[in-house]
């Protein structure tokens, strides 16, 4: 059974998807394996509907979400599809499953007001100021992941072109970052960037004080300190100035192929989510403002 998940994770390696999706996969299948009682490849290989189908109840019995049932069941599914393209197996066990629905969420954003009042946060009086408003002003103009953010390179900036290099696993893109995000970013690289990394050669655009890289466990630190001092009731997590940056170019009239872009979505299906807040506020106005409505 080792060699059979080896060469899985070696497969998983070759699809250049993040380190994180490639642990899920693995952490997925060694719990169903675990709940099966798996210890040979023959004992993994002759799983069939009704093992999937009562692995499903299991975990309704122990209260898993859907989506985590369904998360659970895709990462199956692209196991058991490599192991029938590889010939071990006459059909995939999962085709046929019945997997519980996932309502899709609408993703929290901010009101434009409340990202004005958090953008306002820091103060371009010390290092830290200046670099924590080039990073928010950057993530709010690009709608970037905090991955990606903390992933970037000086070299990935153009300032004067106001231009955003942003390089995945599977591609580039290219954004732009508009004045004010440009103006913050120049204001750190010229007066506080070099002072933090002193001496040192470290690529990274954004670092901490002693001129190492910023992780993202220390940028969702600098946040919630600023979403807090800013009195913002809304849940601010790392998604929450993506999220935004995407409802507000929708609503103010963005195409939504550009946005989808821009997010680096594989198909604009993924960023329709974001319309539906868009119609929702439509909705509400339309209500208040209609006499009739």
């Amino acid at each position: 059974m080792k060699e059979l998940l080896k060469d899985y994770k070696l497969y998983l390696e070759k699809q250049k998807l993040s380190e994180n999706t490639e642990n899920s996969y693995m952490r997925d299948l060694s719990a169903f394996f675990e709940n099966i009682g798996a210890k040979s490849k023959r004992d993994v290989l002759k799983v069939n509907a009704e093992t999937i189908d009562a692995y499903i109840d299991f975990m309704k019995g122990r209260g898993k979400a859907n989506s985590t049932i369904s998360r659970s069941i895709a990462s199956l599914k692209k196991f058991y599809q490599y192991q029938f393209n590889s010939d071990n197996i006459t059909s995939n066990p999962l085709l046929k499953v019945d997997v519980p629905r996932v309502e899709k969420k609408v993703p929290e954003s901010m009101t434009t007001r409340e990202i004005n009042k958090l953008l306002n946060q820091p103060k371009c009086i010390d290092l830290k100021g200046y670099r924590d408003k080039a990073m928010l002003e950057l993530l709010y103009a690009t709608g970037i992941k905090v991955s990606e953010l903390i992933n970037l390179n000086v070299r990935d900036v153009d300032i004067h072109g106001e231009m955003l290099r942003c390089s995945g696993k599977k591609n580039q893109r290219y954004i732009p970052i508009g004045r004010t995000a440009a103006e913050a970013l120049d204001s750190y690289l010229k007066k506080a960037r070099s002072l933090m990394v002193g001496s040192g050669k470290v690529k990274s655009l954004f670092v901490n004080c002693s001129g190492t890289p910023l992780t993202r466990q220390g940028f969702w630190k600098i946040l919630r300190g600023y979403a807090e001092k800013a009195g913002i009731k809304t849940e601010i997590n790392a998604q929450t100035l993506r999220n935004s940056f995407a409802v507000h170019m929708l609503q103010n009239g963005a195409d939504i192929s550009i946005v989808s872009e821009m997010l680096g979505h594989g198909d604009v299906v993924t960023t329709r989510v974001y319309s539906k807040v868009v119609n929702d506020n439509i909705k509400k106005m339309y209500r208040k403002a209609h006499p009739r409505a």
